[in-house]
């Protein structure tokens, strides 16, 4: 009498049949993972550039509203007429030289008629890698 084994198989199919990835599907897997990671990282360098304009130029505009509130409630007597005066400021608002200046701050005060007491006072903010910030404003003038 002859015995058969339905479950045995030959080696041959046992391996065609076993389980796992090939070396394709890996190379692939870890090629679109690869890009998800490069995009993630693009993302986050752009963040951080428009932050930090974004933080300059909160910085621009306080300095020259500071300028522009400070002459509304003081004007100015012995300023000269439309001739910029200007103050050069680090990359925190405070006075330094023009060899370490971040900001320049250009202050013009135009005087309007004399009948009116009213002067015209322009604020202009420039720094590096970017457009100079203007604030023109109609402040008291001398009575």
């Amino acid at each position: 009498m002859t015995e058969t084994y339905e479950t045995m198989q030959p080696v041959s199919q046992a391996k065609s049949q076993a389980e796992g990835f090939t070396l394709v599907e890996t190379l692939i897997a870890l090629t679109v993972i690869l890009f998800g990671f490069m995009a993630a990282l693009v993302l986050h360098t752009t963040a951080i550039k428009s932050g930090t304009i974004a933080e300059l130029q909160t910085m621009a505009v306080f300095l020259a509203e500071s300028k522009m509130e400070e002459f509304r409630f003081l004007p100015p007597t012995n300023f000269p007429d439309n001739s910029p005066v200007y103050d050069y400021l680090d990359r925190n608002g405070q006075s330094t030289t023009v060899d370490t200046a971040f900001y320049t701050r250009g202050i013009t005060l135009k005087r309007r008629c004399p009948t009116q007491f009213t002067n015209e006072l322009t604020v202009e903010i420039k720094w590096p890698r970017a457009e100079p910030l203007k604030y023109t404003s109609v402040i008291p003038g001398d009575k």
